[in-house]
């Protein structure tokens, strides 16, 4: 671990061995991020990193995992399917719990809302939770119409299950969105939409408004 509290830890995804970014301590009261699909994840990663440590700060364990596919995973994309990434957050749920004594608290960002509830928690909470018809739509546009989806290669199974797909509703739960989205939420926030971005960003402001609320939201949960 280094001295910001960053480890690197393992747990069994559907095809093998994946891994785990964790801040903070591994028996801390835990919150597992469930990342948002396909280019998504790599325009918010930064900001998930920033409110991680906002958490860990605020005496929380923060994990993040990768999927089947995605990351660090050795298993093409290609051969990835929807039920891999489901059991995949599964996994990591219960890996957390192992190290922290009980089911985490899961927050998931934007398609992450679309498999958080494959896991055992203690309460969900996501941010801009999307329908997966609308990240097809997305991901076709940046394509052009071609084979791939903005450089990705996804299995059919995964379109297809993305396609169908709809954020569960999975109780205890909180939602979190910005300022500018008219869709229904507990909460709403300014900041900016980073997932639409062309290139990764950060927001330290979106970031502390996050841990913020999930800080909350643990507590409001872990005493029900």
């Amino acid at each position: 671990m280094s001295g910001d509290g960053l480890a690197y830890e393992t747990f069994a995804g559907s095809r093998g061995e994946l891994w785990m970014m964790r801040i903070g301590p591994a028996s801390a009261p835990a919150i597992l991020f469930v990342p948002p699909l396909f280019e998504e994840m790599n325009r918010t990663r930064a900001l998930v990193a920033a409110t991680m440590r906002e958490l860990a700060a605020r005496g929380f364990g923060c994990w993040l995992p990768d999927l089947t596919g995605t990351g660090e995973s050795e298993a093409p994309l290609g051969e990835a399917s929807w039920r891999d990434w489901r059991h995949d957050v599964a996994s990591a749920a219960s890996r957390v719990a192992e190290a922290g004594g009980g089911p985490p608290l899961l927050a998931a960002l934007r398609g992450g809302a679309l498999i958080d509830d494959a896991a055992a928690a203690n309460g969900r909470w996501r941010l801009a939770p999307v329908e997966g018809a609308k990240l097809v739509r997305d991901m076709e546009r940046a394509g052009f119409g071609g084979g791939e989806w903005a450089g990705y290669a996804p299995s059919p199974d995964v379109q297809g299950g993305l396609a169908d797909a709809v954020p569960a509703s999975s109780p205890p739960l909180r939602v979190m969105r910005l300022a500018s989205d008219p869709a229904e939420a507990d909460i709403k926030v300014e900041g900016p939409a980073l997932w639409r971005r062309s290139e990764p960003g950060n927001s330290p402001e979106l970031a502390a408004a996050m841990a913020a609320d999930l800080a909350l939201w643990h507590a409001t949960c872990a005493a029900s």
